[in-house]
């Protein structure tokens, strides 16, 4: 009897201890699963379509549009072309859903936004996250922007350095072709996000905005500051020179009525041939404005 009492006690103590395994692996796995779910919802998104291409493309590498009339195929971007970067190539096998088309050759799907694998490089140095990257010397291949470049492709969501999990090294080289740099290749996440590069020296000439709304306006597109500037020079040299002109016919005609009365018919059609004069400058003037903005 005490056996059996004694029996059923350490069965019992064995089932909580179990029930309390079984609960612990539960709340770690979903726990877990919680976090898993997290990390996946920050990575993917945004708009991803399939496009052609004359050549299979490698996942993870910047793409432009080739233009001309085929709108639905990209080439690799190359740093020349920094402002035509339009996405980066993504593996399918990611993406839950892929309608492909039979019509396109060498098919790429490619995301134009939200956060994808990149290739990257060390030629700016060491990428931490949330450094803007961009294009770099190697064709499709990503690095950290300093401040000379105009455009970004995004931000890195993970660091690089070069050192851990890499793809390989390559030599870059100079102008005369010599071999000046050894940089690292690996691929981390980036959230895709092309736009003026926020760190860039500005080089640009301030103009007052009511200058450059003007200069729009006559133009119909974004006018370089220095066509401004010489735009409001040819307006005021031309108002100058019509003011003068018309002061000096002014008086001498009323020097002239003071000295000889019976002119004064004469001295008036005198008058109204330098006020013409006058309106022509300003005309030639204000034209040779237009054509410096618009051309």
């Amino acid at each position: 009897m005490v056996y059996y009492q004694q029996a059923r006690r350490e069965r019992k103590q064995t089932v909580m201890v179990s029930r309390v395994i079984i609960g612990l692996a539960t709340l770690i796995g979903g726990v877990s699963l919680l976090a898993l779910s997290a990390h996946a919802a920050s990575y993917g998104g945004g708009s991803v379509t399939g496009y052609g291409a004359e050549a299979p493309i490698d996942n993870g590498t910047i793409v432009q549009l080739t233009g001309g009339k085929d709108a639905k195929q990209v080439k690799v971007a190359t740093q020349k072309e920094l402002k035509n970067m339009f996405g980066v190539t993504v593996d399918r096998n990611q993406l839950p859903i892929t309608l492909s088309s039979e019509a396109l050759k060498n098919e790429t799907f490619v995301a134009v936004s939200g956060t994808y694998n990149v290739l990257v490089n060390t030629q700016g140095g060491t990428i931490s996250s949330g450094d803007y990257v961009t294009l770099s010397a190697i064709d499709g291949i990503a690095m950290k922007a300093g401040t000379d470049e105009e455009t970004v492709f995004g931000r890195a969501v993970a660091p690089f350095d070069g050192k851990g999990v890499t793809l390989g090294t390559m030599e870059l080289k100079d102008t005369t072709g010599k071999p000046n740099k050894t940089v690292t290749i690996g691929s981390i996440p980036v959230t895709i996000d092309i736009k003026r590069n926020p760190n860039e020296k500005s080089t640009r000439v301030d103009v007052p905005q009511f200058l450059q709304r003007i200069g729009q306006q006559i133009a119909e597109k974004e006018v370089n500051p220095i066509r401004i500037y010489l735009s409001v020079g040819i307006t005021v040299i031309s108002l100058v020179i019509a003011l003068v002109v018309i002061y000096a016919g002014i008086r001498n005609s009323i020097i002239s009525i003071g000295r000889n009365p019976m002119s004064k018919k004469s001295i008036f059609r005198a008058l109204f041939e330098i006020i013409l004069t006058c309106l022509l400058i300003l005309i030639v003037g204000l034209f040779a404005v237009y054509l410096l903005l618009r051309l």
